[in-house]
């Protein structure tokens, strides 16, 4: 299923608030995926959450036309 840059922002904006209610104290929260149904969330996996945000930021860099470059990592 191809999804607009509307929709991806939207699932963006809607992942990015379900993480805020992680971090402040909810126990849980659950994202919809819109035609893929939903998906709970809890603390204990909110790296999950995180890893989701990112792609979705990577789809929505892809679509718009302004590709993100990855994270430069060095070490000494």
């Amino acid at each position: 299923m191809t999804n607009t840059l509307l929709e991806l922002q939207s699932r963006l904006v809607q992942a990015k608030e379900a993480r805020h209610r992680l971090l402040t104290g909810s126990q849980e929260v659950t994202v919809s995926l819109h035609g893929y149904g939903s998906t709970t969330y809890s603390a204990a996996n909110v790296e999950a959450l995180e890893r989701y945000i990112h792609e979705l930021e990577a789809e929505i860099a892809k679509k718009s036309g302004s590709a993100r470059r990855g994270i430069i990592r060095t070490s000494f």
